[in-house]
């Protein structure tokens, strides 16, 4: 059995190196009434997820024909970037591969599990996935075959795959030192040092100074409140002053009124 699948897988790359028939077009058929319907999605993206690759076959013929499906990957990225899974609804299904060139084959190792009959169709389905970072357009193409190893029919699809590689970064520019920024940073350590070099007198001068203005700043604020207190005192006997005068004067003015009784005669 597994002879007759390598022998089959052969034949298939050897077919498809010689033929001259256009990728998009199916395979000329050795069976009247079947073909093969491949469907990929829009596009790959190198390191994304994997997509399905679905060949669905159909029959006009009125005798059933248990189906064999060869899938057929031609691409200039790195097979070894690939990865295909064919799978059934039970899971995944064995294959055999061979990689000839810029072509993989894929061939099922049992038929699959559905019948192809006028009216009933036969699905493949393959989960494939790309790793990067390379890039660029994948051809599929899917041959059925029956159980004789007789082709039934083919067909195809071009789907490209985008690549994962990232562009480098470009190296930040360095800025020159303009020439005030250069006389600045020179000029800073002269002043330190000067500043370090300062004799011990004049930093107690400086010291003394400041003390002095820090008090003379404490003792301004007590020395404005007792002023203004002395002042409002001053203000206030003066006034107490000039109303006793006023009322002395105004005592002295005014003319007695009261009357005196007459002595008594005796």
């Amino acid at each position: 059995m597994r002879h007759r699948i390598t022998a089959l897988c052969g034949a298939v790359v050897a077919g498809a190196v010689s033929s001259a028939v256009p990728f998009a077009a199916p395979a000329s058929a050795d069976e009247r009434g079947f073909s093969v319907r491949v469907s990929t999605p829009g596009e790959f993206r190198a390191g994304g997820d994997a997509g399905t690759v679905t060949a669905v076959v159909t029959s006009e013929n009125r005798r059933c024909r248990k189906v064999r499906f060869v899938l057929l990957m031609r691409t200039r990225i790195d097979p070894g970037q690939a990865r295909v899974v064919r799978v059934e609804e039970t899971g995944p299904f064995a294959t055999t591969n061979e990689t000839q060139g810029n072509t993989t084959t894929f061939v099922d190792n049992e038929l699959d599990p559905g019948t192809s009959c006028r009216g009933r169709t036969v699905t493949g389905r393959w989960q494939v996935a790309f790793g990067g970072p390379d890039g660029g357009d994948v051809r599929f193409e899917v041959q059925a075959f029956d159980e004789r190893n007789t082709l039934l029919s083919a067909g195809g699809a071009i789907t490209p795959v985008e690549g994962g590689r990232e562009a480098e970064p470009s190296p930040t520019p360095t800025r020159e030192p303009e020439p005030d920024e250069e006389e600045t940073e020179e000029a800073a350590p002269v002043e330190a040092d000067a500043e370090e070099t300062r004799p011990p007198l004049a930093a107690q001068t400086e010291e003394t100074d400041a003390a002095l203005i820090a008090n003379e700043t404490s003792l301004l604020g007590p020395g404005l409140v007792a002023g203004g207190i002395c002042v409002f005192l001053g203000v206030m006997i003066l006034l107490r002053l000039r109303t006793r005068t006023r009322q002395a004067v105004i005592a002295e003015q005014t003319t007695p009124t009261g009357f005196y009784s007459m002595p008594r005669s005796r």
